[in-house]
């Protein structure tokens, strides 16, 4: 690749891709807050290069089929998901974007207890026929190393 392409790869807004990364951001947090989970995964491409790490038991690296069951059963064995996004930041690198934020979300439990959670959050998603997909997500909590 010549140095001027990948300078502007590096340095190129993408501003249309941007907006579109945002909105994507946007329907995924919609229908975890509706717990339509079918719309959730949808958004997801599920195959063999997608990982992810969880702030939640099993830490490990899950695969498409090990995170489908566990957000399914997160989502669904909740009464109330509210998930928001802060501090968002948007990179985009043509076909491929990183996202980094802060996800707040609070749950209602099947009791009807209050939990409130903090995450730093990274979502990279790529481009395809469907629109932007997740291929790779990170949440890890807000605790310092000992």
């Amino acid at each position: 690749m010549a140095t001027s392409q990948y300078q502007s790869i590096m340095t190129e807004p993408y501003p249309t891709e941007q907006l579109e990364v945002e909105r994507r951001l946007e329907d995924i947090m919609s229908a975890a807050r509706r717990q339509a989970i079918d719309e959730l995964e949808s958004y997801h491409a599920f195959g063999p290069k997608f990982t992810k790490f969880d702030d939640f038991e099993p830490l490990e690296r899950q695969d498409g089929e090990a995170t489908r069951r566990l957000e399914r059963d997160a989502i669904l064995g909740v009464k109330e998901f509210d998930p928001r996004l802060v501090d968002l930041k948007v990179d985009i690198f043509e076909s491929v974007a990183v996202t980094t934020f802060v996800m707040e979300y609070g749950v209602v439990d099947e009791e009807g207890g209050r939990h409130s959670f903090r995450a730093r959050a990274t979502m990279v998603l790529a481009k395809e026929e469907r629109g932007w997909l997740i291929v790779h997500e990170h949440f890890s909590p807000f605790v310092a190393n000992s």
